[in-house]
């Protein structure tokens, strides 16, 4: 009679093969995955961005194009293909709630419903697959003893290459099922957390609702997140208008309106290599007229201002980690200074120090003055200039609003309490 061993083996070998091949089809980052077929902005390091709606595949992800592209070589483009061993050039993947229609809008807020009240279906599948994550290693082991015991049975046909084989399933479909669990997150899945983010040579803080993680991203939720934006405006008479400003020139005169529903931040206007500091927050529905010094009042100028969206993002492990618990969106934090990580910033301070030295009222040169010091983690210090700065603050373009609002991150962060 013919030994079956050699038939079953071959059965197994071409069924494990088939669900392999599926399940490694199938392997898509969870998060990405989350904002499959949403119009996204892809921020890579260095500031480029790009725009398009997100097509996830295990190998990387595809953004396709509202619109055809043309580029310098006059290439009509439709899609950018970002694949997996470039995801450490990412900072941010970015979803613009208020670019959102109403359903959009609807579907969304069922999604965070379910975040913060999972059915009992969804726990039960996230505890197996997080019970299957922690004890990965040891089923890698089972599968090797078992492997190991089929090869003493059937030496005649379970070769050294098969035995390889069947480890390498055995670890495909356990890194499937997810190897990512970390209990201290799973406990803020769900919750209101402060998220610290790398950008260039600062740290920031942002507040959010983590709603997943893998191995490689975190999903963060409903973040309120400072935007720079660059605005030229042409000789006087120039007037601009976008969803979140209103601006326009007459003469020496700059005239500036807060056109959104979040506070904005006006940073600075510069023209050449002159620079007007302006450090003033604008609150909704508020307004500001501005004189401009002589160098800046005749020529092209452009205006560099903060704007508050409201969004989700996912963002890189490698650049990010939860740090606190937080109970409740918090507007003062909104324009954090961060903290740098840069080891010097002798000469900025030194030359803030001559400002005041030559005009002890210079106001605004103290509240920058205040902001760096923070940005070095010297909190006594700059909260020193910022009470400098509002004792003087009718010098101040804001009456002294955003001093205000850096004295009391400074007071959160001693206590590091987030209520």
């Amino acid at each position: 009679m013919a030994d079956p061993t050699l038939l079953i083996t071959l059965i197994i070998v071409i069924l494990s093969a088939l669900m392999g091949a599926y399940l490694n089809g199938k392997r898509r980052d969870r998060c990405l995955a989350h904002f499959e077929r949403d119009p996204v902005n892809v921020e890579l390091l260095g500031g480029r961005q790009i725009w398009g709606r997100l097509h996830v595949e295990p190998t990387g992800i595809e953004l396709i194009y509202a619109s055809d592209h043309r580029d310098v070589q006059e290439h009509i483009e439709t899609t950018y293909l970002l694949y997996k061993d470039e995801f450490p050039q990412i900072q941010a993947i970015y979803r613009y709630c208020d670019d959102m229609d109403e359903d959009e809008l609807q579907r969304r807020q069922a999604m965070i419903d379910k975040v913060f009240h999972p059915r009992p279906g969804a726990r039960l599948r996230r505890r197996l697959r997080n019970f299957i994550s922690l004890a990965s290693d040891s089923l890698a082991q089972a599968i090797g003893v078992i492997v190991g015991s089929s090869k003493a049975r059937g030496s005649k046909f379970v070769t050294e290459e098969s035995q390889e084989y069947f480890t390498s399933l055995g670890s495909n479909l356990i890194g499937y099922a997810g190897t990512e669990y970390d209990p201290l997150l799973e406990r803020y899945v769900g919750v209101k957390v402060v998220v610290e983010l790398t950008e260039g040579d600062t740290v920031f803080e942002h507040v959010g609702i983590l709603r997943d993680y893998t191995a490689d991203f975190l999903e963060m939720l409903d973040i309120h997140f400072p935007i720079t934006q660059k605005h030229p405006m042409a000789a006087p008479g120039a007037g601009l208008e976008t969803p979140f400003l209103r601006a326009n020139r007459s003469g020496k005169s700059l005239y500036l309106a807060n056109a959104g529903k979040n506070s904005l931040l006006l940073q600075t206007v510069t023209a050449a290599e002159q620079e007007m500091s302006i450090n003033a927050v604008l609150d909704a529905d508020e307004d500001l007229a501005l004189e401009l010094p002589p160098a800046l009042a005749g020529a092209d100028i452009e205006l560099n201002i903060k704007i508050v969206r409201q969004l989700d993002f996912i963002i890189p492990r490698a650049r990010a980690l939860i740090r606190h618990k937080a109970e409740r969106y918090d507007p003062d934090q909104v324009f954090d200074i961060g903290f740098g990580l840069k080891s010097d910033y002798t000469t900025e301070e030194k030359k803030l120090h001559a400002a005041l030295d030559d005009s002890p009222d210079d106001a605004n040169s103290a509240v920058v003055l205040g902001q760096l010091l923070f940005k070095r983690g010297r909190l006594q210090e700059a909260e020193r200039w910022f009470n400098y700065a509002l004792a003087r603050r009718q010098q101040l373009t804001d009456q002294g609003k955003l001093a205000e609002r850096q004295l009391r991150y400074i007071k959160l962060k001693r206590s590091e309490f987030y209520r």
